[in-house]
């Protein structure tokens, strides 16, 4: 009989070390998550501020219209792609090759290259300037149609906008971009606001 319920018992301490071992396991996973988090106002937050360091790539595009002079507007478009490096967590540096297509009946496309510098001021608020050259259409003076031949913009551009990370590695920005160009001969450089998304991946 005694033997009988030892036998009944076996069951039961089976059961016990089974849950004991998925609570083990549980325990790990919930430590392990908490390791990924961060602590915030609210509490524990899935993500926290990422680290930039390192070799990144990413594109974008944007849209606005630039003033050939200072009372005409030509609407445009504007892609980028972007690569460059981290140097510290909040600290970017890198290429951007842009390419500004003018959205208006024979207004041209401009395109270019310039070395950006973006600074992360405060968690994903970003303030960016860039250095650089670009091929831009010609025009002598505002009442003379836009020309099909490119001429030499030297200048650059400054932005501001917020950048959030949607997983550990891949990043969405919004902002605004102000873009200089000074044309040799015009009194008058190329000035264009944009607004644009920005998809990087560190």
């Amino acid at each position: 009989m005694m033997a009988a319920m030892h036998r009944r018992r076996v069951p039961g301490a089976w059961v016990r070390w089974s849950f004991a071992a998925l609570l083990a396991i549980g325990g790990a996973s919930v430590a392990r998550q908490a390791n990924a988090a961060v602590s915030g106002r609210r509490g524990i937050e899935i993500e926290g501020a990422q680290d930039r360091r390192g070799f990144y790539v990413g594109g974008g595009f944007g849209f606005g219209g630039t003033f050939f002079w200072y009372d005409d507007f030509f609407p445009a478009a504007r892609v980028d792609l972007v690569l460059g490096g981290g140097i510290t967590k909040r600290l970017t540096l890198g290429a951007d090759l842009h390419v500004t297509p003018y959205l208006s009946k024979g207004g041209g496309v401009a395109f270019g290259g310039d070395i950006e510098a973006t600074a992360y001021v405060f968690r994903g608020l970003y303030l960016r300037a860039a250095l650089g050259a670009a091929g831009v259409p010609k025009r002598e003076s505002r009442d003379e149609a836009i020309r099909r031949e490119l001429t030499a913009g030297l200048g650059g551009a400054v932005g501001f906008g917020y950048e959030f990370f949607v997983n550990s590695t891949a990043a969405i920005a919004a902002g605004f971009t102000y873009d200089a160009r000074f044309v040799p001969g015009s009194r008058f450089p190329r000035q264009g606001l944009l607004v644009g998304l920005r998809f990087t991946w560190y």
